[in-house]
């Protein structure tokens, strides 16, 4: 996949880099969050992707909404993905046909298998949280999306810090040091 080909329109970009992120596990991710969130820590380690998906301030920290509409609602492959009755988004079996396409067609390029490999490790590590973990996590390294929201206040109180911190401790999540990281100031 190459992105930078001016010749493929922004939604289409989009909707394959939704679909790497669903195909490169095969389960669903847990919810529209995790979707938001995933894809905007994958924005932040991945410039490119940033080039085509912009992330506003937002009541839930950031959020795309080009990525909501086209979760929602795919232009370019309208049978690829969809929402299962928990509010997970899965890659039906027209969708694993497009992503196994995207897969050979990268196969050779090592920057590609870079990004694959990026995608699957945050698919990896977050989908096991829960979403105000996530969210926690989202706002505690990027406190500029605490602006608009309407429930950071909560999630960074001290007690709840505390709370979320152990938890992502315990879950193997995060080390000592960023544990320590996300308690200064308590």
């Amino acid at each position: 996949m190459d992105p930078k080909n001016e010749a493929i329109p922004v939604v289409e970009v989009i909707e394959r880099y939704l679909i790497l992120l669903l195909g490169v596990v095969d389960k669903p991710i847990p919810s529209s969050v995790h979707v938001q969130k995933e894809l905007f820590i994958l924005s932040k380690a991945n410039p490119r992707i940033a080039e085509f998906i912009t992330f506003e301030k937002h009541y839930k920290g950031p959020f795309s909404a080009d990525l909501a509409d086209i979760s929602k609602e795919p232009a370019y492959n309208s049978s690829a993905f969809g929402y299962d009755h928990y509010g997970r988004l899965y890659l039906t079996p027209e969708g694993k046909e497009v992503y196994k396409k995207i897969i050979d067609t990268n196969a050779k390029n090592s920057r590609f298998q870079e990004l694959l490999s990026m995608i699957k490790l945050t698919r990896e590590l977050y989908d096991k949280l829960s979403k105000n973990e996530l969210m926690f996590l989202v706002y505690a390294t990027y406190d500029e999306y605490t602006e608009k929201s309407n429930i950071s206040k909560s999630l960074l109180a001290p007690s709840s810090r505390k709370k979320f911190t152990r938890v992502l401790l315990d879950k193997g999540l995060i080390s000592e040091e960023r544990a320590r990281e996300l308690l200064v100031g308590i």
